[in-house]
């Protein structure tokens, strides 16, 4: 999720994304990126679309290639399975996301990239057993997603189903 988070939620105009991250520079001169990678399609440019909320790009096939074995992972496994959240510029935010209160629960949200501290989860990936409030997390402690400290996490307060 770190990964996903350097690459998805951070501007280039203030880190250099591929600095300490494996790559590779392809037949068109695109960085590839190696880690995390199970394969890659590299292609040209010919033709673009502006279907109003996004831009679809056409392109020619230039090169291709399977580095590892395993499963990609999807937009819905990114969702559902790791708890991924979206940013509100995201045309998939979901309002729902936002909702306040009934029912008070101890969650924090980042504010930069949406991911919700839940102390029943914690977060395995940095040591965080389940159980840890968000308050005994250690100072150092960074979101895992965008890499946001503790200082960008607000009180997350959802409404609980009846």
């Amino acid at each position: 999720m770190k990964f996903i988070g350097h690459f998805g939620f951070r501007t280039g105009k203030e880190l250099d994304k591929l600095k300490d991250v494996s790559y590779k520079v392809g037949v068109t001169g695109a960085p590839i990126v190696m880690e995390n990678t199970i394969a890659y399609l590299e292609s040209e440019i010919i033709d673009s679309l502006d279907v109003g909320t996004h831009t679809i790009f056409i392109g020619k096939l230039i090169d291709a290639e399977i580095i590892n074995d395993g499963e990609p992972m999807t937009y819905a496994y990114y969702h559902e399975i790791k708890g991924g959240k979206s940013p509100k510029t995201a045309p998939t935010y979901l309002k729902e996301e936002d909702k306040k209160v009934t029912e008070k629960t101890e969650k924090y949200k980042c504010t930069v990239c949406g991911y919700i501290y839940d102390p029943e989860k914690g977060d395995a990936d940095s040591g965080i057993r389940q159980g840890t409030p968000f308050k005994e997390l250690p100072d150092d402690w960074v979101c895992p997603i965008c890499g946001a400290g503790k200082d960008a996490f607000e009180l997350y307060e959802i409404i609980m189903p009846s």
